[in-house]
């Protein structure tokens, strides 16, 4: 079965919302674009795709509600088309292990890029980038699927994994949202590879030459973010894993441009993320 268009529309000018029904999912999801000027369903010219995850307990809006992408795309010179995928409360843009579990991973870059690419005006040059969760979407799709993405970006990502204490952290936040580890990794201690294969520090060699970006903060919030839950926390405990992945690659001869500098994790900061690496991300795509 393929994945299907269940309703799409027009939410506000310039945004178009997709539900899909998606096997590898065996659920629905929503997609929404932003489309360039010019832009229609089943148009034949093509536009340069950037792809902007979100992160843990959100949905795809959170880029709308929360940043000024929907304009700064609309003015981009040529055009390009910025997809919101939905990635579950919890989701971790991984295949779960068991069989009638989300395989989101297939989905996005599988399943959603080839109905984008072939009904609704998605070219062959992409960038990515995503926020918490999301950042970790990002350098995973591109590790796994080399040469997919032309850049890619990671704003306060968790991207070593195998950490020291990062699984535990993972844990507890599965179980806040109602899910358990055991359905998507399994007990470390018992499924090591499976763990070594979803980690982006371990993964790092298979990222060299891509263009990466990676930022962090360091749980400091700057004058003027209002406060957010938890949002000194969380960032002084993932931060560091962008540090940990930054030196690696550098370690590795393929160094990345890194953004460490006060912040939270919370959407003032990775405003500032956006804007430091908006011409990084749409600045290698081109389309014929």
């Amino acid at each position: 079965m393929d994945i299907q268009v269940v309703s799409e529309r027009f939410v506000r000018p310039g945004v178009y919302q997709l539900e899909v029904h998606s096997p590898a999912l065996n659920a629905s999801a929503t997609v929404m674009l932003i489309t360039p000027p010019g832009w229609a369903p089943g148009a034949r010219r093509t536009w340069p795709v950037l792809y902007l995850l979100h992160g843990g307990d959100d949905g795809p809006s959170c880029w709308l509600d929360r940043t000024d992408v929907a304009h700064r795309a609309r003015a981009h010179p040529g055009g390009v088309l910025v997809v919101l995928p939905e990635g579950g409360r919890a989701g971790f843009y991984t295949d779960w292990r068991h069989p009638l579990s989300p395989a989101w991973h297939r989905f996005h870059t599988v399943e959603l890029r080839s109905l984008l690419e072939s009904r609704y005006g998605a070219g062959s040059s992409r960038a990515i980038a995503g926020v918490s969760m999301g950042g970790y979407g990002a350098v995973m799709y591109a590790a796994r699927n080399p040469g997919m993405f032309l850049a890619v970006a990671s704003y306060s990502g968790l991207l070593h994994t195998t950490r020291r204490g990062v699984p535990l952290l993972l844990r507890y936040f599965l179980r806040s949202v109602g899910e358990r580890m055991s359905a998507m990794w399994g007990p470390r201690w018992w499924r090591r590879a499976l763990w070594a294969g979803n980690d982006p520090y371990r993964l790092a060699p298979r990222l060299i030459g891509t263009p990466l970006y990676v930022a962090a903060g360091d749980g400091t919030r700057v004058a003027g973010d209002p406060p957010a839950p938890g949002d000194r926390l969380l960032e002084r405990l993932i931060g560091p894993t962008s540090h940990d992945f930054a030196e690696r690659m550098a370690a590795l001869g393929s160094p990345v441009r890194t953004s460490f500098r006060p912040g939270t994790h919370d959407w003032p900061s990775w405003q500032r993320e956006l804007d430091r690496s908006w011409v990084f991300l749409t600045g290698a795509l081109t389309e014929g």
